[in-house]
């Protein structure tokens, strides 16, 4: 029973300490966009890191899941005789779910893990702390260009990827369920008001910051050298990705 309580006190413990940590260190980063023109280059670096160089996924991810949706729901709605509604279900689910979660599953999984171990990586070999010694803010320096770098280039990835698979689906439509392409896209753009793209940038602003506070937040409580560097990367995608699922749970409930 002691035991019990035990493991429980240190359940709560992590929870409120990590927690309230990442809330902390995202009022820190926002503190820092006073020294953003200072921290100009890497920040570039940063979102070319976040953006250019995540194209290519962005690009196969949008696709295939345009192509996917239109399919899916194409061939049962051709059964029906409504498959010329097939362009509002890919615009509004690409929109409003698909395109900002999937994108941010991405970005989170390849940009966010990179960062959790580069930072932790050099908090283990002490690096971080001859930053402080140097009289370099650690939070500045590594925390706050990853931040502004992702909150401003996840919405942008968001929109191409939504771009490529609104495409994508209108193939899918085109030449295997055989829906005329004006029609397509009339009922795709008929359907969607100002609120959904709002929404959908909304959530892709939140994702971005999300998994970078979170995986900038794990890399500098790294310890335990190599071994710890592995835990704490893929607890920062473990915890990235489901905050991400629970925003988005919120932000529709609430706000869609």
């Amino acid at each position: 029973m002691l035991t019990l309580l035990k493991n429980i006190e240190f359940f709560f413990f992590a929870l409120f300490h990590t927690s309230g940590g990442m809330l902390l260190l995202s009022f820190q980063c926002v503190l820092e966009f006073r020294h953003l023109f200072a921290n100009s280059r890497r920040i570039l670096k940063m979102m070319l890191e976040v953006g250019w160089k995540t194209l290519p996924l962005a690009s196969m991810i949008g696709l295939f899941t345009g192509m996917i949706t239109a399919l899916q729901t194409g061939v049962e709605l051709k059964n029906l005789g409504i498959h010329e509604q097939i362009g509002t279900i890919v615009g509004l689910s690409l929109v409003r779910e698909m395109g900002p979660v999937f994108t941010a599953f991405i970005i989170a999984a390849r940009v966010g893990a990179a960062w959790a171990a580069e930072i932790g990586a050099m908090n283990v070999s002490e690096e971080v702390d001859a930053l402080r010694s140097l009289g370099i803010y650690p939070v500045r320096f590594l925390a706050m260009p990853r931040f502004f770098a992702a909150i401003t280039m996840q919405p942008v990835l968001t929109i191409y990827s939504i771009v490529v698979g609104i495409w994508g689906g209108a193939l899918v439509s085109v030449h295997y369920l055989g829906v005329p392409r004006f029609i397509y896209y009339k009922r795709l753009f008929n359907a969607l008001e100002m609120e959904d793209v709002t929404l959908g940038l909304l959530k892709a602003f939140v994702f971005g910051a999300i998994f970078s506070i979170v995986c900038c937040f794990m890399g500098l409580s790294t310890q335990n050298g190599a071994e710890g560097v592995g835990r704490s990367t893929t607890r920062s995608v473990v915890i990235s990705l489901s905050l991400i699922l629970v925003a988005d749970y919120f932000i529709t409930r609430f706000m869609g």
